[in-house]
């Protein structure tokens, strides 16, 4: 009998490409604290949220019954994730415009 928490290869081959993803994504939101972030670092981060739930749901559709429901969880926050990170993307870029606005008209104004 195999315990409920080991892995299939297949399995193990989805995690590894999810934990590179998320090892990538923990490395770019290192740098949140240190410099402002822009829309296309936020999409970036989307993206590599996406790809690591795609293989952890893999990784959860793969195990076996009631195996997955730890997985699949993890996959939904990991979707949760990116969907702020698109969010977050999108207000960069109007703060960036609003920037650029503001930089303007002080500009014109001087």
């Amino acid at each position: 009998m195999s315990h409920s928490l080991a892995l299939s290869d297949e399995q193990r081959a989805h995690l590894s490409i999810a934990e590179a993803d998320t090892a990538r994504l923990n490395q770019l939101l290192r740098t949140v604290d240190a410099v402002v972030v822009t829309g296309h670092e936020w999409q970036v981060a989307a993206g590599l949220a996406s790809a690591a739930a795609v293989h952890v749901q893999r990784v959860a559709a793969l195990a076996e019954p009631g195996a997955g429901r730890t997985w699949a969880t993890t996959a939904r926050l990991l979707r949760d994730s990116a969907a702020r990170f698109e969010l977050w993307s999108g207000l960069a870029d109007v703060a960036a415009e609003l920037a650029e606005v503001g930089d303007h008209a002080a500009h014109e104004a001087a």
